[in-house]
C-alpha cells in the first residue's frame, strides 16, 4: 500500500499495485503545484485524491 506524503492515508496508487501507470486515477486529474511547495519527498509517493481536491479548493 502506498501512502500520501501529506496525510499518510492510502493513495490508491495503481502503480504501487503493479498496474499500468495510465490506469491510475491520478493520470486523469490536475495536480496543483501548491502541493509540492512545502514538502520534501524522500521517495516517490503520490498524493491522495482528498489532498489534491483540498489543494484545488484553496
Amino acid at each position: 500500500m502506498s501512502k500520501c506524503p501529506l496525510c499518510d492515508r492510502n493513495n490508491n496508487c495503481a502503480i504501487s499495485k503493479g498496474e499500468k501507470p495510465e490506469s491510475c486515477w491520478c493520470m486523469k486529474v490536475y495536480v496543483s503545484t501548491k502541493l509540492f511547495e512545502n514538502i520534501s519527498l524522500e521517495k516517490d509517493r503520490c498524493f491522495c485524491r482528498e489532498c489534491i481536491e483540498r489543494a484545488d479548493d484553496s
